[in-house]
């Protein structure tokens, strides 16, 4: 029910963002913390910044808290000398290095496209990209971290209110507010406020009792149920309650407002995660606002469609650059998922077709789950030497085949591949030397098996592809274009997918010796096994 909402949010957002009256559409740092032109796209609404440690994803979070003039903020907050500051004391040897950092954004605004650009050399100074009488766009930002109360200043703080000699103040939390947080939260309060006392805050719930011992079964890890409905302050919060319910109070009643949160997951179990990412998601929908989160965490990135996932990787220069998710198996691999599945990362849907086809021969006759292998795909084979490098990284190298179609064969790719990862990765081909279509298309024309096994009549099916072959073969297009077609009309005319008849074939071809497939079934059968035995 939950991903199905999802998925219903992610349509509705998507059909949002073109109406959405404030959009920040890019950030481009340069010469910070070691980011050189780096450029940061935001594509969804609702946006997830994944990488290793020191990747700068917290960095480009804090430089999009600049992007605006916030209302009611003081001079120095939300700008780059604050966020970014350097240690430069009058007595001292030891000092930051000052260099040249640019800082630049790209908005849709109620007045159109924008552009801005914070500039620091001695000091840090601002430009409207040529504009006349430019000014920064007003907006509302939220910024602020999920980690749990543990600085001993802040506690120290808090704990100074209970010495006041005067009451504090008490504010209870809006409906939206305590709405937000009910939808998050394994238990209902009767009430939450806030006691303040000039610049200091204090959150204390009080919960409604439990009606029975039974109830505090559905009680997630982390939080505790209690029969008699617990009075307390936020002192004695579990993490993750103490998390929710201040970023309730803080952003339910946000309207059109960029909300940065960093590491977005502290202190929350997995269930809690997607469950805050869809009320942000919903309330970004409802409020009109933009949402930029930093995550470890891969329920947090399942969370957002592809476009909303922004990939930092450093490379082996040094240079941090954005990666693109393709689907999702590069993600799974990188950010958290199980060691214990083998990736094999093809070209496109009727690769993946083929391999789907062999692995249906394979993975019963060598006693392996299906569940233990996964296809990536639609990374283009160019991009092949990149992930070899991104899986080496991560020691997730030995758990990694390629294949490439056989018009790859003398392209050089296979030598990169292995140089980038710096291992004899298995490096394996589709059958023929052309695209895979060619290779389905030849293995109908001469199989007097194909009929049946496609479930038609052999004049049937005869019929269909020599109509096919006199439309297209006099096309003035590609081989591979045209097998493409051909399999793609092939298919409709048969009521299938294209990979579905892919698929059969090449599962019925791996149990022909002597068949051009016969290559291919070999190697992954050996790559199998040596995975198995690691």
């Amino acid at each position: 029910m939950i991903e199905k909402r999802l998925r219903s949010l992610w349509d509705q957002l998507q059909g949002k963002k073109p109406h959405m009256d404030h959009l920040l559409s890019e950030v481009r740092l340069d010469g910070l913390r070691g980011l050189d032109d780096l450029r940061v796209t935001f594509d969804y609404p609702v946006s997830v910044i994944a990488g290793a440690n020191a990747t700068g994803k917290s960095t480009v979070l804090f430089a999009a808290a600049c992007a605006y003039k916030v209302p009611k903020a003081g001079v120095k907050d939300f700008v780059p000398s604050t966020l970014f500051p350097n240690y430069r004391p009058k007595l001292g040897g030891r000092e930051d290095a000052q260099r040249e950092v640019v800082l630049e954004f790209e908005y849709a605004t109620p007045d159109g496209r924008r552009s801005m650009r914070w500039r620091r050399s001695k000091s840090w100074n601002r430009s409207y990209m040529g504009r006349r009488n430019g000014a920064q766009p007003v907006r509302q930002v939220y910024l602020r971290t999920l980690s749990n109360m543990t600085n001993p200043s802040e506690v120290r703080g808090v704990l100074s209110m209970s010495r006041l000699a005067s009451r504090p103040e008490e504010t209870p939390l809006t409906a939206s507010q305590i709405e937000f947080a009910q939808q998050l939260l394994p238990f209902t309060y009767e009430e939450v406020v806030d006691l303040s006392s000039g610049s200091k805050s204090l959150l204390f719930a009080a919960q409604e009792a439990v009606a029975s011992a039974a109830a505090s079964q559905d009680v997630l890890p982390g939080f505790a149920a209690d029969e008699t409905g617990a009075s307390y302050s936020e002192l004695h919060m579990a993490a993750g309650e103490r998390a929710i319910l201040r970023l309730s109070q803080e952003i339910a009643h946000l309207d059109g407002a960029l909300v940065l949160i960093d590491e977005v997951e502290a202190g929350l179990h997995p269930f809690l995660q997607q469950l805050l990412m869809m009320q942000l998601q919903q309330l970004a929908l409802r409020n009109g606002l933009q949402v930029i989160v930093t995550s470890h965490s891969p329920v947090v990135l399942d969370s957002v469609p592809p476009n909303g996932r922004i990939f930092l990787e450093r490379d082996d220069a040094g240079r941090v650059r954005v990666r693109q998710p393709y689907r999702d198996m590069v993600q799974d691999a990188l950010y958290g998922r199980s060691h214990e599945k083998l990736y094999v990362l093809c070209e496109d849907e009727t690769a993946e077709g083929v391999l789907q086809g062999v692995l249906d021969h394979l993975l019963p006759r060598e006693g392996i789950s299906p569940e233990s292998v996964r296809i990536g795909r639609d990374t283009g084979a160019s991009e092949f030497p990149a992930h070899a490098a991104s899986f080496r990284k991560f020691g997730q190298v030995h758990h990694l085949v390629f294949v490439l179609d056989g018009d790859k064969r003398d392209s050089g790719i296979e030598s990169r591949i292995r140089s980038s990862a710096r291992s004899d990765v298995p490096v394996l081909y589709l059958p023929g030397r052309g695209a895979p279509e060619s290779w389905v298309w030849e293995t109908l024309e001469d199989s007097s098996e194909a009929a049946a096994r496609l479930g038609v009549g052999p004049d049937v099916l005869s019929a269909r592809m020599a109509r096919l072959n006199s439309i297209y073969d006099s096309a003035s297009d590609s081989p591979a274009n045209i097998a493409k077609s051909k399999v793609r009309e092939l298919a409709r005319a048969l009521d299938r997918h294209g990979p579905d008849i892919c698929r059969m074939v090449a599962s019925w071809q791996s149990m022909q010796r002597g068949s051009a497939i016969e290559p291919l079934v070999e190697g992954l059968s050996d790559t199998l096994r040596e995975w198995r035995a690691l």
